[in-house]
């Protein structure tokens, strides 16, 4: 029986919003498609399932700044943007780690981990600048972090004395020289403490040296293979304050800046050297930091800087306005929306879209070498990268959070329970397909002596929407069992109390 078609009345409003004519809002396939050999896929677009290969050729650099809470997706971008970096393009990549959470990453894909306390840098070694030079950035890094610059006395007999200690060395104050032993900031104290007026400037260097473990005076840290290895991690979470980790950050992109500008302008338009900033807040939000060096002058060194924070108001607008692509991921704050849209300038549509991001989803904004007459924000539908380690997934309960299982394991840890407790807990995540109900975890930590407060504390950390830890909690009060066994040191079960190591549990950086 033949069909018929019919002709009905619609209205033009009706009519205007099934929009089936228009292109979703995405860049073009020539823009987001590129040879494997010179690009590095990140995913496909939400709407059109387009394949988005990373093409620094076809932006304006090649630095990224990438935002998003715990537990988003961000660490995971990361970690499988560098690992595919090295395979496809072949480029090293040096990260400075705040938290540590890279080192289990570095040393499983072969690189290198150095680590402060074990070893040191000397802020005062010029490395190929002249010594006028690495004064003034020592003095600025300074300014940075510490109250200096309301001390003016202090700041010019702090000079004057880092000065004297390199001419007691022999150096010339305006020649670059990379022959002689330079002076440390522990020949600096005594000299400073017999100027006038300089005895509170000394005090100052004295407590630094004193609370960083002597970091910054024993420069066993070779800056110049650290900059020329194909993969580093830079731990720095041993040094005890937010101030010392930034100081040592600071010294080795000031040193990075350094190399970079001593090399040729690199011919060929890839970066050879991804720099990696994660969680940095001092030294991302100021503008006198190297970091904002970096982003001007990089591209054409071959340097690129990736940017990453869980506040974007913590980095700098200048990042945001200079780096040739954006990530962002979920953000649960209004204001940290508002601030990443200001910055970018994306529309109202990005902006709605923008609050419903799942895991690996991400909004991305790339600005083009050449002018397009297409968006240059879109969605992504999910990073897709190798799985660089193993992962475990809390879900279930309306929670649903990926994590490392090796970042798991060491947050355990840090929680309070016992070495075999923690493993008893990754075990059965293994046992179910590395899958774990949220529910069954928050009563198996009240088997272990937690209240019940403690553990929504954690789910919270672990990023957790307030919504859902509601939920989770009342179909637990409904009833329910826990299929784990609480394992004693010698693998027996039977209930325990808690540790006498728990503390509070912070949270770490999850895929």
């Amino acid at each position: 029986m033949c069909g018929m078609l019919s002709v009905q009345r619609v209205l033009s409003g009706e009519l205007a919003h099934r929009r089936f004519l228009l292109r979703p809002p995405e860049p073009s396939a020539g823009l987001l498609l590129s040879p494997p050999s010179q690009s590095i896929y990140i995913g496909k677009t939400k709407f059109l399932h387009a394949p988005f290969f990373w093409n620094p050729e076809k932006l304006v650099n090649p630095h990224i700044c990438v935002v998003g809470i715990t537990g988003s997706g961000k660490s995971y971008f990361i970690k499988a943007f560098i690992t595919r970096a090295r395979i496809a393009l072949g480029c090293g990549a040096l990260i400075l780690d705040w938290a540590g959470e890279y080192s289990d990453f570095v040393e499983s894909a072969g690189g290198k981990v150095v680590r402060f306390g074990e070893g040191g840098i000397n802020l005062l070694e010029p490395a190929g600048a002249s010594p006028n030079a690495r004064i003034a950035q020592v003095i600025s890094a300074l300014e940075i972090l510490t109250d200096l610059q309301s001390f003016p006395s202090q700041r010019t007999a702090t000079i004057e004395a880092m000065e004297k200690a390199y001419r007691l060395r022999g150096f010339s104050l305006t020649s670059c020289s990379r022959a002689k032993h330079a002076p440390s900031l522990r020949d600096v104290i005594p000299l400073l403490s017999r100027m006038k007026g300089g005895k509170e400037a000394a005090r100052r260097l004295q407590n630094l040296l004193s609370s960083s473990r002597n970091s910054f005076c024993a420069p066993n840290i070779n800056l110049d293979e650290i900059v020329s290895s194909e993969l580093v991690s830079i731990d720095l979470h041993s040094l005890p304050t937010e101030a010392l980790r930034s100081l040592a950050g600071l010294a080795i992109l000031q040193f990075v800046k350094e190399k970079m500008r001593a090399s040729e302008c690199s011919r060929r338009k890839l970066p050879h050297l991804f720099v990696v900033v994660d969680e940095a807040w001092k030294i991302a939000s100021d503008e006198r930091s190297d970091v904002i060096s970096i982003v001007r002058e990089g591209r054409k060194y071959g340097f690129s800087l990736i940017v990453a924070s869980q506040n974007p108001t913590d980095v700098h607008r200048s990042i945001f306005s200079n780096a040739g692509t954006a990530a962002c991921f979920r953000l649960t704050l209004s204001s940290e929306r508002d601030y990443v849209r200001s910055s970018l300038g994306y529309s109202e549509f990005f902006e709605r879209e923008s609050h419903s991001l799942s895991v690996g989803q991400a909004l991305f904004h790339l600005e083009f070498s050449s002018p397009a007459p297409c968006p240059k924000t879109f969605l992504l539908e999910k990073v897709e990268g190798e799985d660089l380690l193993s992962y475990v997934r809390l879900r279930g309960g309306f929670v649903d959070l990926v994590f490392e299982k090796t970042e798991l394991l060491r947050q355990l840890l840090s929680f309070g329970l016992s070495d075999r407790q923690s493993s008893a807990i990754i075990s059965e995540f293994e046992r179910r397909n590395n899958t774990l109900a949220a529910g069954e975890l928050l009563l198996f930590l009240e088997r272990l002596g937690h209240s019940r407060a403690s553990s929504i504390s954690l789910l919270r950390e672990l990023g957790a929407k307030e919504q859902d830890i509601i939920r989770t909690l009342s179909s637990i009060q409904k009833g329910g069992s826990i299929p784990i066994e609480l394992l004693d040191e010698g693998g027996n079960a039977h209930n325990a109390q808690p540790s006498a190591r728990r503390g509070s549990m912070r949270g770490g950086k999850h895929a």
